[in-house]
Formats: C-alpha cells, sequence, structure tokens
C-alpha cells in the first residue's frame, strides 16, 4: 500500500527534529551563558515573529470582513430583486409582459452581480498590492 502525503510529510518533520534535538542536548552541556544568550535571542525572534503574524491575521481580518460585508449585501439586495421580479409576475397580464419581467430581472441581477463582484475584486487587489508594499519594505 502505497504511503500518503500526509505520512511522508511526518516522517520528514520526525527526521528533522530529530537533529535539533541532539544539537540541543549537546549544548546543554557546554555551559549555562551560552545557553542564556541562545534563549535571549531566540526570544526577541519570537517576539518579532508575533508581532508580524498579528499584522498579517489583523489583515486578513479586516480584508474578510470587507468581502463579508461585501457578500451580504449583494444577497440582500438579490433577494429584493427577486422578491420584486415575483411582484412583477404576478402583476404579468399577458405572454409580453411575462418575458419583459424575465429579461428586465436578467439583467439586473446580471449587472448587480457584476458591479458587486468587482468591489470584491477590488478589495482583493488593494489588499494584495498593500501586502506587496508591506513586504518590499521588510526586503
Amino acid at each position: 500500500m502505497p504511503a500518503t502525503t500526509a505520512e511522508n510529510e511526518k516522517r520528514e518533520r520526525q527526521t528533522r527534529e530529530l537533529p535539533e534535538l541532539s544539537q540541543a542536548s549537546a549544548s546543554g552541556a557546554g555551559g549555562a551563558a551560552d545557553g542564556v544568550g541562545k534563549s535571549t535571542a531566540a526570544a526577541s525572534r519570537v517576539s518579532i515573529a508575533l508581532a508580524e503574524w498579528q499584522k498579517l491575521i489583523e489583515g486578513t481580518r479586516s480584508l474578510l470582513a470587507e468581502l463579508l460585508k461585501d457578500g451580504l449585501a449583494l444577497t440582500a439586495s438579490s433577494l429584493q430583486d427577486q422578491a420584486n421580479f415575483l411582484k412583477n409576475l404576478a402583476e404579468a397580464k399577458n405572454l409580453s409582459e411575462l418575458l419583459k419581467c424575465h429579461l428586465n430581472f436578467a439583467e439586473q441581477s446580471w449587472s448587480r452581480s457584476f458591479s458587486e463582484g468587482s468591489k470584491m475584486l477590488d478589495h482583493l487587489k488593494t489588499q494584495q498590492s498593500s501586502a506587496a508594499r508591506s513586504a518590499i519594505r521588510q526586503a
């Protein structure tokens, strides 16, 4: 039975962790002062990494909030359009009015979906460009 990708990745992680453990035990025998310096450096790297992660998480959260807000606005307006469409269908007196209702609804739905979808893509573009600027500043 062939090994799955997850099993292979797990094995790779275990083999990577083993040399780190042996290095840690070897450095522990080296002296207390050396261990203190390494732990301080590791703590500062962790605090910097945490700050960067917090910025990324906040940026992602705000992006998702904007996308969700736009998506819910589109859903609400689509439901209102559907209700108006059904009302107009019920009021249609002949076949030409019925066809006109269908065409108007299709056109309105398409244009609204396109405009709201464009707004959502604009949010993604601005987020991507700000992330690129941030990466350039860090480099």
